[in-house]
């Protein structure tokens, strides 16, 4: 293949660019000259794109644009030259769509402004390419009258390859406690049951390359705190054959108490099953499994720092594997087939300062969608076409960013006190130096996988703050998930114990460095950050210059005892993971005494920061409520605001923009960075 000549042409801007003309940035009273002029609203707005893909045959480019104020979807004929807005919602946004064959999408909406903190999913359509035919399936399988059901969703398994605009899909129609495979027509709303001989209590279903349901995954509901959660994988070798299970283990929450077992698709032979599995190791890594043997076989891929769990990319039309996508110190895919590690090759030696992520239609090889990204520049979607070696120049996610005003982000691993070593992410602001203010961000969760190499999503919080002149340490402590079994059950039963203490390792690791002026530090963060963040504060009051916790669990014992959050009305989280992962009100009352920081606020000396959410239905008002009376009870120095409606995470923009105004205040006058 040639090499890729960039080419932005008229003919491409008159093709994409006023069709989403909508998407011009403000007019600011003066360009941004340096990093500190960016306006708070322009780290926090709404980017341009949140999604763009290409129609199987490659003729059409969908994607979801701003406007009415919401997420629209818009399609772009490639051949003819035209657009179309085929959305027009001012109340609800187009949150994913996916196309069903080159003339029809579906689409799943939901309420990007929603503060209610309830389940924000309002229900899926489907509708043609030229914007006619809308099916609204929000009252699917519901009898004549009766009220939509908007957790009703429509799981996508696969496209029927036939132009009939049907799709495989799981929909939990027979029983709320278990899905089914249907095969389903977006434009009547018919539907065909597939699994009428479900094993029963499915969470999930895997179809083979022929669209034969052929391995489902079994998760009974807990009846009782002291049940034990049992997950099962299910197989057969055809639709007539018998299920019989594959893999059994005892779940912790979300978590395999013995060797993890995901199934993850089918090989073209219809024997050969792709898995992520632990394999005794500490790390997941992908296998081939005989399916006939019921054994795994070959490791196809694994990644020495961190879990592989998917990613796993295939030629559609004869079922080989093309590579692996994942995730470790940066985006990155190893490509298995020789013509794509040609093509990737080409198209990063054409853009050789962003990861360049290739997007295959399912029927073409002529073009590809191209997006390219770095940890400063937000992304630039690219028209590829193959056959000609070259790339147009589509949009800009991001167009109102200058990267050469943001700053670089790099990979750490870190010591802790006892020896682990703690994965972190660490933003310098531009220019660089030494004995700089810091600021630790702490993700929520905290079984989570926080941060990547390149995290431009709503809330771009580290380049914002190093826009303004501090440091961002981003740690994944004990307990985050992704790195291994081994860092995550590290951090079982040790909140405000050693997962605090690996947070607090990281800061004054980067003050060894030389980086950082152990003088200027303040910990910031939401959920589980929030925690940790007032957690710090009251562990260690002599070293944190101030601390801005949101949404922040305070008092585990009333986190746990509390019956009216969603995690509570799901079902017996806090009768039996919480006492696991977290802590036993009775068995460990002394521990989960000692580490809710409501109940010590007098040891806090430093400025505290806290905000909440009226509605927030994962950790109540009265979380934060109470370490704000305790600290004022206290006389400690204490800002609060509360926004009205908001639930677990600001979305309504007026909130987001007052709330980083705020943060950006109260920062500067703690940490005072240099001008």
């Amino acid at each position: 293949m040639p090499m890729l000549i960039l080419r932005a042409t008229r003919a491409a801007a008159s093709l994409v660019l006023p069709a989403l003309a909508w998407l011009a940035s403000p007019v600011w009273a003066a360009a941004p000259q340096k990093p500190s002029e960016i306006p708070v609203e322009s780290f926090y707005r709404h980017a341009g794109f949140t999604s763009m893909a290409l129609s199987p045959d490659a003729g059409k480019l969908a994607a979801i644009v701003p406007n009415n104020g919401r997420g629209n979807l818009v399609v772009i004929d490639l051949a003819k030259s035209t657009r179309n807005v085929i959305t027009n919602f001012s109340s609800i946004d187009v949150a994913q769509f996916y196309w069903v064959d080159n003339q029809r999408l579906c689409m799943r909406v939901a309420d990007g402004q929603e503060v209610s903190g309830e389940f924000t999913d309002r229900g899926t359509f489907c509708i043609d390419a030229d914007g006619e035919n809308v099916r609204d399936f929000r009252k699917l399988g519901l009898p004549p009258g009766a009220e939509a059901s908007f957790n009703r969703r429509i799981t996508p398994l696969g496209r029927a390859h036939d132009g009939s605009g049907k799709l495989f899909v799981a929909m939990g129609l027979r029983s709320r406690y278990s899905a089914d495979v249907y095969l389903f027509d977006t434009r009547s709303g018919r539907y065909e049951l597939l699994s009428d001989d479900s094993p029963g209590d499915v969470i999930g279903w895997l179809l083979d390359r022929r669209d034969v349901p052929r391995v489902a995954i079994s998760q009974p509901a807990q009846r009782s705190g002291s049940d034990k959660v049992i997950q099962t994988v299910w197989y057969r070798d055809s639709a007539d054959s018998k299920w019989e299970k594959l893999h059994e283990t005892e779940m912790t929450g979300p978590f395999a108490e013995a060797g993890s077992f995901l199934p993850l698709d089918f090989d073209a032979d219809g024997r050969t099953l792709y898995v992520s599995a632990s394999n005794g190791e500490d790390k997941q890594a992908i296998y081939a499994y005989d399916t006939k043997a019921r054994k795994l076989g070959e490791r196809v891929f694994r990644h020495p720092l961190v879990d592989l769990g998917g990613g796993l990319v295939f030629n559609e039309h004869d079922g080989r594997l093309l590579g692996l996508r994942y995730s470790a110190e940066m985006p990155s895919v190893v490509w298995v087939d020789p013509a794509m590690q040609r093509l990737q090759a080409s198209v990063d030696k054409a853009l050789p300062d962003t990861v360049n992520v290739i997007g295959l239609p399912d029927d073409s090889e002529e073009r590809a969608l191209v997006f390219a990204v770095s940890d400063r520049d937000p992304g630039t979607y690219y028209l590829l076409d193959r056959r000609k070696g070259s790339m147009e120049q589509l949009a800009r996610t991001r167009e109102w960013l200058d990267p050469e005003l943001l700053a670089k982000r790099r990979f750490i691993q870190y010591p802790a006190r006892d020896g682990m070593m703690i994965p972190a992410w660490v933003t310098v602001p531009k220019g660089g130096g030494a004995n700089l203010p810091l600021v630790v961000h702490i993700h929520g969760g905290p079984n989570v996988r926080g941060y990547e190499g390149i995290d431009w999503g709503r809330w771009p919080d580290a380049q914002f703050l190093a826009s303004r002149g501090y440091v961002v340490l981003e740690p994944e402590p004990r307990g985050s998930t992704g790195y291994g079994r081994k860092l995550l059950t590290a951090g079982f039963r040790q909140w405000g114990q050693a997962a605090q203490d690996d947070i607090t390792d990281g800061a004054l690791y980067l003050v060894k460095e030389g980086l950082v002026d152990k003088s200027r530090m303040c910990l910031y963060g939401a959920s589980y950050g929030g925690y940790a963040s007032a957690m710090g504060v009251v562990k260690d009051p002599d070293l944190w210059k101030c601390a801005a916790p949101s949404l922040a669990v305070t008092d585990l014992f009333a986190l746990q005892s509390a019956t009216y959050t969603d995690t509570a009305r799901l079902g017996y989280y806090y009768q039996s993971t919480f006492k696991k992962v977290v802590g036993d009100p009775d068995a460990d009352r002394d521990m989960m005494d000692r580490v809710s920081p409501a109940r010590h606020a007098d040891r806090v000396k430093a400025p505290v920061f806290i905000a909440a959410g009226s509605a927030d239905m994962r950790v109540p008002l009265s979380q934060d409520a109470a370490f704000v009376a305790a600290l004022r009870s206290a006389g400690k120095k204490v800002e609060y605001v509360v926004y009205n409606g908001e639930g677990h995470g600001f979305n309504k923009d007026e909130n987001v923009f007052d709330y980083y105004h705020r943060l950006e205040k109260f920062l500067a006058e703690n940490l005072k960075p240099a001008p």
